[in-house]
């Protein structure tokens, strides 16, 4: 016989939330592993000490922000949307059946109350967790980039100069410009450490030993959607798209920790950050590590001179130039340090010539009349005025980065980095939603960046704490150590 369900609910007042969420379900893990009671103590100023109305508990908040990273949720609107509906979700925050949950329209609200500080102090403090169960080693620092995609489409590009004149004219409409009066400055707060790289890394082009004719469209062009998101290449389909570079800091140990997160703007190359980021996990956590990876974009000279400075060695290949134009190489050439001088391979004197400050170069050059004498001057050189070789100001630093380069440390930290940093990208763009970013502006990019890392690193914690394998609520994320990786830790 054909039936029709008929919607018929019968009232249950013995029904309870805690009695309806399964004991071993993800969220009770997360619950008994991690206390956020700390994040009151950390916006506990952004409040005001009078009477008012009841705020949302800062500590819901956060933990909305986890289920969304857990659930790879991009939307708050869809997120306050599952969490009404699912048990786990209103345990978890504390929320009862009949109990409305926050409009989504306020996290927005508090996110920008509190700012990228807060958010960069809870994931210090996670990182502390982290620290304390001993998933952070401190003998070796990991370090890579990726670019992720803008919320913000490259087609809404506009000249820099008419978007600023519209909007002064917008805001100024009876006032001529010249009568504009520049307002005091305010006395700067101290900045914490994405403030602070976030004011040095804004996006502008940055000083270079040369000036160079290349002008990039974005110091001509900004998109009034995103004006900090950059015009850069990604995918295979190599079109320009606008986007931000993240930046991670990553420990050398099996936990694989990420110790620092920042996010700049496209326009600035990975490598630029990594002494800023070195020297700052170094003095954060106390930590006194031997060497610090990158692969070829952070073998640049400032970056190994820096390093080696410091104390650590700095395992990066850099670029071999010395064959690129089939003549006698560089190395070629045997440098005299008694006499400040280099010696061709006929045993010809190279003296030093000149100093380069603004290139950080010492140039040394042979006699013109004896080089145009030379019998293989054409496999030499092809300059009238005598072979020219340049050598940095930081020579000793380059060969001694060099030399590491034949010993099998060098070779087994370069293999070592190539399933470090790069599958925690893959991770976060393929379960996490970090693809594409859903804020807009250096700071919010920042707050979303911090917040993926925190998210991250709670995982490793949740499976060295509760040793569970289940790091996500479906499961789908297992943060068991491939067969394959054993190689590079024995």
């Amino acid at each position: 016989m054909l039936c029709e369900k008929k919607r018929d609910f019968k009232e249950h007042p013995i029904i309870s939330v805690e009695n309806l969420v399964p004991l071993d379900n993800f969220y009770r893990n997360v619950e008994a592993t991690l206390d956020l009671s700390f994040v009151r103590d950390l916006v506990r100023t952004h409040y005001s000490g009078t009477m008012g109305r009841p705020s949302i508990d800062p500590v819901v908040f956060f933990k909305l922000h986890l289920i969304m990273f857990f659930e790879g949720i991009r939307s708050e609107r869809q997120l306050m949307e599952t969490v009404h509906l699912n048990l786990a979700h209103r345990w978890y925050i504390g929320y009862d059946l009949d109990e409305p949950v926050p409009d989504h329209s306020s996290l927005s609200k508090i996110r920008d109350r509190y700012g990228v500080e807060v958010f960069q102090q809870f994931f210090e403090t996670i990182v502390e967790y982290c620290i304390q169960a001993g998933l952070v080693w401190g003998q070796e620092l990991y370090f890579d980039g990726t670019r992720i995609q803008a919320n913000a489409d490259v087609d809404s590009l506009q000249p820099r100069l008419e978007l600023v004149t519209q909007h002064l004219e917008a805001l100024f409409p009876q006032q001529p410009m010249t009568e504009l009066q520049p307002e005091p400055m305010q006395p700067a707060s101290p900045a914490s450490l994405p403030r602070r790289l976030m004011d040095k890394y804004y996006g502008a082009r940055m000083t270079t030993r040369r000036t160079h004719w290349y002008k990039r469209k974005s110091d001509k062009l900004v998109s009034p959607t995103d004006p900090d998101a950059s015009p850069m290449k990604q995918g295979s389909d190599n079109i320009a798209k606008l986007g931000y570079h993240t930046h991670y800091a990553v420990d050398g140990g099996k936990a694989r920790v990420i110790l620092a997160a920042l996010v700049t703007p496209a326009s600035i190359m990975d490598n630029t950050p990594m002494l800023d980021l070195t020297c700052w996990v170094r003095f954060r956590w106390h930590l006194l590590p031997t060497i610090a990876v990158g692969d070829a974009k952070y073998g640049t000279t400032p970056n190994i001179a820096g390093l080696e400075q410091d104390g650590l060695h700095g395992y990066m290949p850099t670029p071999d130039f010395s064959q690129r134009r089939g003549v006698y190489p560089t190395t070629a050439f045997r440098y005299d340090a008694v006499y400040d001088r280099y010696l061709c391979p006929k045993d010809v004197e190279l003296p030093l010539c000149s100093r380069r400050q603004s290139e950080w170069m010492l140039v040394y050059r042979a006699e013109a009349t004896t080089c145009n004498a030379c019998p293989v001057k054409s496999e030499c050189t092809d300059s009238q005025s005598g072979r020219h070789i340049f050598r940095s100001f930081f020579q000793e630093y380059l060969d001694r980065a060099a030399s590491y380069r034949e010993t099998e440390a060098y070779k087994k930290a370069l293999r070592k980095r190539q399933v470090w940093v790069e599958p925690l990208f893959g991770e976060a763009k393929r379960w996490h939603q970090g693809r594409r970013f859903r804020l807009r502006g250096l700071e919010k990019v920042n707050i979303e960046g911090l917040l993926k890392a925190s998210g991250q690193n709670i995982k490793r914690l949740l499976k060295a704490r509760r040793g569970s394998k289940q790091t996500s609520p479906a499961g789908g994320v297992i943060l068991q150590m491939p067969s394959f990786l054993s190689v590079f830790l024995d």
